[in-house]
């Protein structure tokens, strides 16, 4: 994050989309026009970009060495110069107006450019910066990653996570609208031109049974049993697709699902005592067959393996703090390889 730049003020231009109003005197024409901010404090903008990062006026006044009153006064000169209210109390935290949001982005490219300018701009170092991070997990990427993450975010002092579901809202789509910062999940089929992917790592799915189920021998189950059982399929959020049943698609067959369960890490638990069968991430299955007494075989149809992607938005790419959380979160999905 930029720190202040102490007595500098800077002659900016950002265009800015106002609606009619008159501030301070000063009549700013309807539309979207070039204007020239004169004698704008740079700091304002660093203040801007701390309290959109953390939501929260005391956290981000830490992370960039200010005063909670200063803070607040700072706050307070956006607002004015925004003619916005930008960021509302929602709960123990803030909230930021879609005027904030949409300003966001231009805020930090110009932040970005301004220090790349003035060659000021420091490497992100985790033992002494403050930041909290929000990044949206699909469930499985959760249940792999965040054990680790947690040890490394433990260890350092400023930094915050906040994890974020993908149940019910896909996680490129928090990305997008700046809920979140990063996600860690599955790829949409369109992926959306203003994010960047890249593979933290992949799965592939095994069949899943109890323990003397008829139809598993030897490792091995035919499409026909496949088919014959019912099963439990699992769809931990909004924009996962079922690759059994594509793949089951493709060779014309179908099965009955009795059971669709919203939970990856409950599926397995619900098949002991039934002759139910069930898809389930080999990492996940591997872990439990001695525990829960169940028995894996390759399924009878080809299923691609799904890669767990993380999503950020372009605008980041050059941000050194989520240049160290998506070197973090990639070195931890390596190790799953």
């Amino acid at each position: 994050m930029p720190r202040l730049v102490r007595g500098i003020h800077c002659e900016i231009g950002l265009v800015l989309a106002w609606t009619p109003r008159t501030s301070r005197g000063v009549t700013v024409e309807e539309g979207t026009k070039a204007m020239n901010i004169s004698g704008v404090d740079l700091n304002l903008l660093v203040a801007f970009d701390a309290l959109m990062e953390h939501r929260n006026v005391t956290r981000a006044a830490r992370a960039i060495g200010l005063s909670q009153p200063a803070m607040s006064n700072a706050l307070s000169r956006l607002r004015d110069l925004f003619a916005d209210q930008l960021l509302v109390r929602a709960g123990a935290g803030m909230s930021p107006t879609p005027r904030a949001l949409e300003a966001h982005g231009a805020v930090r490219d110009a932040l970005a450019a301004i220090g790349g300018v003035l060659g000021k701009v420091e490497r992100f170092d985790s033992a002494r910066d403050v930041r909290r991070f929000r990044v949206a997990f699909a469930e499985d990427a959760a249940f792999y990653l965040l054990p680790m993450l947690g040890k490394r975010i433990a260890a350092t002092p400023g930094i915050d996570l906040d994890v974020l579901s993908t149940a019910h809202v896909a996680g490129v789509e928090l990305v997008l609208d700046g809920t979140a910062e990063a996600s860690v999940g599955l790829v949409p089929k369109a992926p959306p031109k203003e994010l960047r992917f890249q593979t933290v790592f992949r799965e592939r799915l095994v069949a899943v049974a109890r323990k003397g189920h008829p139809a598993f021998k030897g490792g091995r189950v035919s499409l026909k049993d496949f088919i014959a059982y019912p099963h439990i399929a699992v769809r931990p959020s909004v924009d996962a697709l079922s690759g059994v049943d594509m793949a089951l698609a493709k060779v014309g067959k179908r099965r009955r699902v009795a059971l669709l369960a919203p939970h990856f890490m409950v599926a397995p638990y619900l098949i002991p005592g039934t002759d139910m069968i069930a898809c389930l991430a080999e990492r996940l299955a591997r872990r439990l067959v001695s525990e829960i007494g169940l028995v894996i075989a390759e399924p009878p149809m080809t299923i691609p393996a799904h890669e767990a992607c993380l999503a950020w938005h372009r605008r980041f790419d050059q941000d050194r703090g989520h240049m160290w959380l998506r070197e973090t979160i990639i070195a931890e999905g390596q190790k799953l390889s």
